[in-house]
């Protein structure tokens, strides 16, 4: 026992003991379930859903009537106009994507839209929108959103969630505000890691072709450069110090390397 009282007090064993401690605690971190807050990349994602219906309000009766027009959940139509404008009617992006729910002028073209900066015809046309792509998706609501942000040709050639960061971050928030609203609350159990790590929510009944990512154990690499082989050159100490004349090199080298041999 005294032997082993006097390892432990020693620092090497100490060093020890705290590397153990600190894997300890770092597993238990890992295991901590991650707030909503955490994990949202967009401000009005961190919104509270009162301060969310507090935006939404002024344009809650459009919301409404096309919600019911064109059968689209009003918490999907305000989940979608947060993360595209955070209800900013007057929104352009450098694409040239307007209004609350960002309308390209291709899109704006396609579905009606004379005036994108017109709340009422936005979000007529971004619904009518999600209402087309829902039913070229088959209801998968991950796809659907997916879709409204890079386009329903990239969801088709990934046959899913495009791996582009932007894509993969709106569709994460998105369905954190649409959750907010609709009341479903899921936690982070509900959630699945998608191949570039990034989180989505998987509400029940919603499908999503991304398969879980596998963890791997840490690997180290060897970061510093390989050494280079030095190659020695041998060069004669003897260096004539201008040229000479052609038919005297070989004179004048001799002189060079043996200087007595040829003193008068």
């Amino acid at each position: 026992m005294d032997f082993f009282m006097k390892m432990i007090s020693s620092p090497l064993a100490r060093l020890g003991l705290g590397f153990y401690f600190l894997l300890a605690l770092s597993n238990s971190w890992a295991s901590t379930e991650l707030r909503e807050t955490e994990i949202a990349t967009h401000p009005c994602a961190r919104m509270s859903a009162k301060a969310l219906d507090q935006r939404a309000a002024p344009y809650q009766a459009a919301i409404q009537k096309y919600a019911s027009q064109y059968q689209v959940s009003e918490a999907i139509i305000k989940a979608v106009i947060a993360i595209e404008s955070c209800y900013n009617q007057q929104a352009e992006s450098p694409k040239g994507a307007q209004g609350l729910m960002q309308l390209i002028p291709e899109t704006a073209e396609r579905f009606g839209v004379a005036d994108s900066m017109d709340s009422h015809q936005n979000i007529k046309g971004g619904t009518r929108y999600l209402a087309w792509l829902w039913k070229r998706f088959d209801g998968d609501l991950t796809k659907v959103l997916a879709a409204y942000n890079a386009g329903e040709g990239r969801v088709e050639q990934y046959k899913g969630i495009p791996p582009y960061r932007e894509t993969q971050d709106y569709v994460r928030n998105v369905m954190l505000v649409h959750n907010k609203l609709s009341g479903t609350g899921e936690t982070t159990k509900d959630m699945v890691m998608t191949q570039n790590s990034t989180v989505f929510f998987q509400p029940a009944g919603i499908s999503t072709t991304l398969a879980p990512v596998t963890v791997r154990r840490a690997s180290f690499t060897q970061t510093a450069p390989a050494p280079r082989r030095v190659v020695a050159v041998f060069e004669s100490p003897f260096k004539l110090t201008r040229p000479t004349k052609p038919g005297r090199a070989g004179l004048m080298a001799n002189k060079a390397r043996a200087p007595q041999l040829y003193k008068r």
